[in-house]
């Protein structure tokens, strides 16, 4: 009460509160103690309060303290303010529960989207695949029923790069059948059947090699236990214009062990100059992930400030975690009950929110990405300016100093400065108040379209002469479906020296098991590029009379890369960029003896999310117990998970979805089904737009806050609009 008349007193002598009186470090203090939503709501009281509370400093104690981060992870490369990082992961990643499509009869098993974003197809055990425009409201395009072409149902879609056709995989009818086939749609007028392959064991999928032609898979049996696996190129539409033309040929042939067999197809672009940049020691399953790596996870002083403390904390849970769990296992030639040691699920004390722990590693090519992407941005943006004053740091540095709007973190779009934004700009907070999000890219440089490398030159060549460049990558470039195709079309260019293309090499990427028919390993092999420059014309396969089908091979193709994960891999995801592959991994128990390949270990329930570098061909980060699974190993089936530019999300048995942040490690949302989700999939061209499928038959659309606001602020216009006509 004293104080309060104090407090009056002085306002009617100065005309000042005491607020007005308190140095800025002061009410910074007092703002620290707030929660994030107070400080905000504290920033519309007046103009200095509004200039405190957006305090880079105080934004970074928010930061890390609302998230729950370790202050020993840094800001993402190529950000610079923390505030909007917090808007990012707050406004600007999917949370919100959207559209619910329920259109299936029957398990949802998988979703993809195209590259453009504007479509999205999902698969079912109903038989059918369905194709959805993306754009809200969402509406259904194409649908067909696969089970007229003998199909049980269909389990996993993939566009082409051009978006001009669609691969769909599944499985025949049968009890016990593992034949599978693989299906390909033209994208373009009525969704024609364009071609069908056989695809054995159904589990291999199917990928798209390039924008033509696809891989498949067959398995053959030559004794028991013994069998190989062959990897099949496929043309993608088989409406030849000659006989000549080859449509099927052989690629490798990889020798099984242990009544494995290879599955789950992937290709990715090969990021390295050469194979010498390669660490040698890493072709061996012994040396692909060491068992004490200096990483996060296994050596929490990396990560951890207070190392004795650390490790005191840490021996104390791991002690606390042991359980015991009853499986039924195969020893001493018979099957029996066994009391086997299992880690209980008690996470580690400084393993926050199930966070992604990376190496050292993985930081520094982190940084090494960032400051590529920034001397290239600097380079063009110098170079297309014609000699204009300021350099892309200088830009930076005036962003940062400009006034940060309110509206933005109320979710208006700065790039059309709209609430509600029908073209969906996607860029967002992006624009306002700091430059950053620069995606993961290669060291090598890409040509715009992404087809061919350039190395060793800007691969944005000046304004005069990006019309020239263009065309000359177009006459290079993969023809889409319905026009003439690349191993028959002549090129612009006189002769094949005038060819500006050049194949980079590329990875097949695959899992495999040698120990056990479940697969635990990552098989990498490098590819060669198939195309071949032949007269003025770009072929891929060679012609019928030449083709041997795979006949020439001479016993079998060796595996130049093997990453031993020790669980069942259930799950495979690249980044955009090519360079990570993310994988969901149920765990085996530690120094379990597998005495029979028919009878692997059990599993964990956990699913532990391992991030590989292909460029280094070794682990570098490892997220323990992020989600969960509940069938047996040899009823396990897939979940499938998705990495975009800044998140990674991925399915799960307990009824969730769940998305992380790809730098920070930390678990954003949730998102619940009613039953198992079995596969995820961000929009490329709106990564605040996340679909999950689900056994529960529906289809679900989570969305940003930022894009849910700006839908039904769309939504509110049209209705006031219709109640203005009528």
């Amino acid at each position: 009460v004293v104080i309060h008349r104090e407090s009056m007193e002085f306002e009617k002598e100065t005309g000042l509160s005491m607020w007005d009186t308190l140095p800025d470090d002061i009410i910074l203090h007092v703002f620290s103690f707030l929660s994030p939503f107070s400080v905000v709501r504290m920033s519309e009281t007046c103009r200095r309060m509004n200039e405190i509370a957006f305090d880079e400093q105080l934004w970074r104690q928010h930061f890390y303290q609302y998230y729950r981060i370790s202050r020993s992870i840094g800001i993402a490369p190529g950000k610079t303010s923390w505030l909007q990082e917090f808007k990012r992961l707050y406004y600007h990643t999917p949370a919100v529960k959207g559209t619910i499509i329920k259109q299936h009869t029957d398990q949802v098993l998988h979703v993809s989207f195209s590259h453009n974003g504007k479509m999205f197809a999902t698969c079912s055990k109903d038989g059918f695949i369905k194709v959805w425009n993306s754009k809200y409201p969402v509406k259904l395009k194409y649908k067909y029923d696969m089970r007229t072409l003998t199909w049980k149902y269909t389990q996993f879609s993939q566009f082409n790069r051009t978006d001009t056709l669609l691969l769909v995989s599944g499985v025949h009818f049968g009890s016990h059948s593992t034949s599978g086939e693989i299906a390909v749609f033209s994208l373009k007028g009525d969704f024609d059947l364009q071609a069908r392959v056989i695809n054995k064991p159904y589990d291999v999928f199917g990928t798209w090699y390039n924008d033509n032609y696809l891989l498949s898979g067959n398995l053959h049996l030559t004794g028991p236990l013994q069998s190989y696996s062959s990897i099949i190129l496929n043309k993608g539409f088989q409406d030849i214009a000659s006989e000549h033309e080859s449509v099927v040929m052989g690629l490798y042939r990889f020798e099984n062990q242990n009544a494995s067999s290879i599955r789950t197809l992937l290709v990715a672009k090969c990021l390295t100059d050469s194979e010498s940049e390669l660490d040698p020691n890493c072709d061996t399953p012994e040396n692909s992930i060491p068992e004490k790596c200096d990483t996060p996870a296994n050596n929490p002083a990396i990560c951890c400030p207070v190392l004795a403390e650390a490790k005191t904390s840490e021996k104390s849970a791991e002690n606390a975690s042991k359980k015991v769990q009853q499986v039924t296992v195969y020893e001493n030639g018979a099957l029996r009950e066994k009391l086997i040691e299992v880690d209980a699920e008690v996470k580690n004390v400084h393993e926050i929110n199930s966070t992604i722990t990376y190496s050292q590693a993985y930081r520094d090519a982190e940084e090494d990405i960032a400051s590529t992407s920034v001397e290239m941005e600097t380079k063009s943006d110098t170079e297309s300016s014609n000699g204009a004053s300021g350099s892309f740091a200088d830009l930076k540095m005036k962003t940062m100093k400009s006034t940060v709007s309110m509206k933005s973190m109320e979710g208006v779009c700065t790039e059309c400065t709209q609430t509600d934004c029908e073209d969906h700009c996607n860029r967002g907070m992006y624009t306002s108040g700091s430059v950053f999000g620069y995606p993961l890219q290669s060291n090598i440089l890409f040509s715009r379209d992404g087809s061919h490398v350039i190395e060793g030159k800007n691969p944005f060549p000046e304004e005069d002469n990006r019309q020239s460049n263009r065309k000359q990558q177009m006459d290079c470039s993969e023809k889409p479906v319905g026009s003439e195709d690349i191993s028959d079309a002549p090129s612009t260019s006189k002769n094949s020296s005038q060819l500006p293309c050049q194949f980079p090499d590329k990875y097949l990427i695959f899992t495999r098991g040698s120990e056990t028919f479940t697969p635990h390993q990552i098989g990498i092999k490098r590819m060669k590029s198939l195309e071949k420059v032949i007269g003025d014309k770009v072929q891929v396969m060679p012609n019928v009379e030449e083709n041997l089908h795979g006949m020439d091979h001479q016993g079998y193709d060796t595996v130049d890369h093997v990453i031993d994960l020790h669980g069942h891999i259930i799950g495979l995801s690249l980044s955009p960029d090519d360079r990570y592959l993310y994988v969901n991994c149920r765990q085996w128990p530690k120094n379990y003896s597998i005495e029979n390949p028919f009878y692997p270990p059990p599993i964990a329930q956990e699913i532990d999310i391992h991030v590989i570098d292909l460029m280094k061909m070794k682990r570098v980060g490892t997220m323990h117990q992020a989600h969960k699974a509940y069938t047996s190993n040899d009823e396990c089936f897939f979940i499938f998970l998705d990495v975009s530019n800044e998140y990674v999300a991925s399915g799960a048995e307990d009824k969730h979805g769940y998305i992380w942040d790809r730098h920070y490690g930390i678990c954003l949302n949730k998102f619940p089904h009613n039953d198992v989700v079995n596969s995820v999939a961000f929009n490329p061209s709106d990564p605040e737009t996340l679909v999950t499928v689900s056994d529960d038959q529906s289809i679900i659309l989570w969305r940003s806050r930022n894009r849910d606001k700006q839908i039904r602020t769309q939504e509110l216009r049209g209705m006031n609009s219709m109640c203005a006509n009528s």
